[in-house]
């Protein structure tokens, strides 16, 4: 729920006295990267965090994977492949 994640946003803020308040990440929900700039804009809070669309996506964060939405499952795995040869050679 992003309005009760904003809600804790605003308690850290009124609470911490200071402009560095406690860091609060969101969660749910998050299944593109356009979830990622909404999330941020609802809640005000310093990062949001993603568990079973990552394992779809890896590229979820990156703005330049948006893309993936259009890909086909067999697209999907191919990629997630050049994604190991890249990072794990």
């Amino acid at each position: 729920n992003w309005d009760a994640i904003s809600d804790a946003v605003s308690i850290a803020t009124e609470y911490s006295g200071s402009k560095e308040r406690i860091p609060i990440i969101a969660n749910g929900g998050i299944e593109q990267y356009r979830d990622v700039l909404e999330c941020l804009g609802v809640t005000e809070a310093n990062g949001v965090m993603s568990s079973e669309a990552l394992l779809e996506n890896p590229g979820l964060f990156s703005a330049q994977h948006e893309h993936q939405q259009s890909l086909t499952p067999k697209e999907v795995f191919q990629q997630q492949i050049q994604y190991a040869h890249e990072y794990l050679d």
